[in-house]
Protein backbone atom coordinates (compact mmCIF):
# COMPACT_ATOMS: atom_id res chain seq x y z
CA UNK A 1 0.00 0.00 0.00
CA UNK A 2 1.35 3.43 -0.91
CA UNK A 3 2.40 5.97 1.69
CA UNK A 4 -0.28 8.34 0.37
CA UNK A 5 -3.02 5.73 0.83
CA UNK A 6 -1.76 4.95 4.35
CA UNK A 7 -1.75 8.65 5.17
CA UNK A 8 -5.32 9.03 3.92
CA UNK A 9 -6.47 6.05 5.98
CA UNK A 10 -4.77 7.42 9.09
CA UNK A 11 -6.43 10.79 8.53
CA UNK A 12 -9.83 9.10 8.27
CA UNK A 13 -9.27 7.17 11.47
CA UNK A 14 -8.33 10.39 13.27
CA UNK A 15 -11.49 12.01 11.91
CA UNK A 16 -13.59 9.09 13.14
CA UNK A 17 -12.08 9.38 16.62
CA UNK A 18 -12.96 13.08 16.59
CA UNK A 19 -16.62 12.33 15.91
CA UNK A 20 -17.25 11.82 19.62
CA UNK A 21 -17.02 15.62 19.94
CA UNK A 22 -19.70 16.11 17.25
CA UNK A 23 -22.77 14.08 18.25
CA UNK A 24 -24.81 14.60 15.07
CA UNK A 25 -21.85 13.62 12.89
CA UNK A 26 -21.28 10.58 15.06
CA UNK A 27 -24.93 9.53 14.73
CA UNK A 28 -25.13 10.00 10.95
CA UNK A 29 -21.75 8.41 10.23
CA UNK A 30 -22.44 5.28 12.26
CA UNK A 31 -25.97 5.05 10.89
CA UNK A 32 -24.71 5.05 7.30
CA UNK A 33 -21.90 2.66 8.19
CA UNK A 34 -24.20 0.32 10.10
CA UNK A 35 -27.01 0.17 7.57
CA UNK A 36 -24.77 -0.12 4.53
CA UNK A 37 -27.46 1.71 2.59
CA UNK A 38 -27.35 4.68 0.27
CA UNK A 39 -29.68 7.28 1.76
CA UNK A 40 -30.91 10.78 0.95
CA UNK A 41 -30.72 13.59 3.49
CA UNK A 42 -34.46 13.21 4.06
CA UNK A 43 -34.14 9.49 4.72
CA UNK A 44 -31.20 9.99 7.06
CA UNK A 45 -33.06 12.74 8.85
CA UNK A 46 -36.16 10.66 9.49
CA UNK A 47 -34.20 7.54 10.49
CA UNK A 48 -31.93 9.24 13.02
CA UNK A 49 -34.31 11.90 14.29
CA UNK A 50 -32.47 15.04 13.21
CA UNK A 51 -34.00 17.98 11.41
CA UNK A 52 -33.38 18.22 7.67
CA UNK A 53 -31.22 21.32 8.14
CA UNK A 54 -29.12 19.68 10.85
CA UNK A 55 -28.73 16.59 8.66
CA UNK A 56 -27.65 18.71 5.67
CA UNK A 57 -24.97 20.43 7.77
CA UNK A 58 -23.85 17.11 9.21
CA UNK A 59 -23.61 15.45 5.81
CA UNK A 60 -21.58 18.42 4.51
CA UNK A 61 -19.11 18.07 7.41
CA UNK A 62 -18.78 14.31 6.88
CA UNK A 63 -18.15 14.88 3.17
CA UNK A 64 -15.43 17.43 4.03
CA UNK A 65 -13.78 14.84 6.26
CA UNK A 66 -14.10 12.26 3.45
CA UNK A 67 -15.91 9.86 5.78
CA UNK A 68 -18.94 9.48 3.49
CA UNK A 69 -19.39 9.71 -0.26
CA UNK A 70 -22.02 10.93 -2.68
CA UNK A 71 -23.72 8.04 -4.41
CA UNK A 72 -23.04 8.18 -8.15
CA UNK A 73 -26.25 6.42 -9.13
CA UNK A 74 -28.81 8.16 -6.92
CA UNK A 75 -29.11 11.94 -6.82
CA UNK A 76 -28.48 13.63 -3.47
CA UNK A 77 -27.76 10.34 -1.75
CA UNK A 78 -24.88 9.35 0.47
CA UNK A 79 -23.18 6.20 1.68
CA UNK A 80 -20.21 5.08 3.74
CA UNK A 81 -17.53 2.77 2.34
CA UNK A 82 -17.38 0.09 5.02
CA UNK A 83 -14.48 -1.70 3.31
CA UNK A 84 -12.32 1.40 3.48
CA UNK A 85 -13.22 1.97 7.13
CA UNK A 86 -12.36 -1.65 7.94
CA UNK A 87 -9.05 -1.31 6.11
CA UNK A 88 -8.31 1.85 8.09
CA UNK A 89 -9.08 0.10 11.36
CA UNK A 90 -6.81 -2.81 10.46
CA UNK A 91 -3.97 -0.43 9.62
CA UNK A 92 -4.53 1.37 12.93
CA UNK A 93 -4.43 -1.89 14.87
CA UNK A 94 -1.26 -2.92 13.05
CA UNK A 95 0.35 0.43 13.88
CA UNK A 96 -0.61 0.05 17.55
CA UNK A 97 0.76 -3.48 17.64
CA UNK A 98 4.04 -2.32 16.09
CA UNK A 99 4.38 0.48 18.65
CA UNK A 100 3.66 -1.89 21.54
CA UNK A 101 6.19 -4.40 20.19
CA UNK A 102 8.85 -1.67 20.03
CA UNK A 103 8.20 -0.91 23.70
CA UNK A 104 8.43 -4.58 24.61
CA UNK A 105 4.78 -4.82 25.66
Amino acid sequence: MSEEKLGNLNDKMEAILGLSKAPSQNIVFFHLLGTGKTLTVGEISSEVGLTSKATERTVAKLLEKDLIQRAPFRARSYSCDSKEILLGLLVTVQNLTDRLDKRGL
